[in-house]
C-alpha cells in the first residue's frame, strides 16, 4: 500500500508542480528605458524621456514623452480663458510629445495587443487598429518591436521597457 501511495505521489507531483507555474507577467509598473527608430526617421535613443506605463490584468495605462528632447516649458497664457494663437503654438509644442493612452491588451508571451478606449489623439481610439507588437519578457525587461502600418513607409520601432514595481 505504501508503495502505491508513494508511486502515486512521484507520478503526480509533477503535475502539480506544473499546474502552480504561473505564465510570465507583464502586470505592474514599467518605465521606458530605450527607443531605436529605423527607417524615414530613424531614431536612437538610449535614455528615454519620462514616462509610466501601467499593466493590470487586462488594462493598461500609457503616458510617455517622446523623442530626445525634454518637453519645452511654455509660458501660461496672460488670460486663460482667451489664449492668443502664439500662446496656443506654445502649448502645442508642450502637448505635441506626449503619448497619452489608456485601454485593454492582451499579452501571449510572444505578442503585445493594445486597443486604447482614450487617447490624447482621437485618431488613435477611433480610426486606427490595435497596437501589435512582438513582445519578449526576460525578467524585469520587456523589449516591444513594432513595424511600421500597411501603406506607410517601412520602419521599425524597438522599446525596451524596465519593470519598476
Amino acid at each position: 500500500m505504501r508503495r502505491l501511495l508513494l508511486a502515486a505521489l512521484v507520478l503526480l507531483m509533477p503535475v502539480v508542480v506544473l499546474a502552480q507555474a504561473k505564465a510570465p507577467s507583464i502586470e505592474g509598473v514599467w518605465q521606458i528605458s530605450s527607443v531605436v527608430s529605423t527607417g524615414a526617421n530613424a531614431l536612437n535613443n538610449p535614455k528615454a524621456q519620462p514616462s509610466l506605463i501601467i499593466f493590470t490584468r487586462t488594462h493598461y495605462s500609457w503616458i510617455s514623452v517622446n523623442g530626445t528632447d525634454a518637453r519645452p516649458n511654455a509660458p501660461a497664457p496672460k488670460d486663460p480663458n482667451k489664449p492668443t494663437n502664439a500662446e496656443k503654438l506654445a502649448a502645442f509644442a508642450m502637448w505635441d510629445p506626449l503619448t497619452a493612452q489608456s485601454g485593454t491588451y492582451q499579452f501571449t508571451g510572444t505578442m503585445l495587443t493594445r486597443r486604447p478606449t482614450v487617447a490624447k489623439n482621437v485618431a488613435v481610439m477611433t480610426t486606427n487598429p490595435p497596437i501589435v507588437a512582438q513582445a519578449r519578457l526576460e525578467g524585469n525587461k520587456l523589449t516591444l518591436i513594432a513595424k511600421s502600418a500597411t501603406g506607410q513607409p517601412a520602419s521599425e520601432t524597438t522599446t525596451v521597457l524596465t519593470r519598476v514595481e
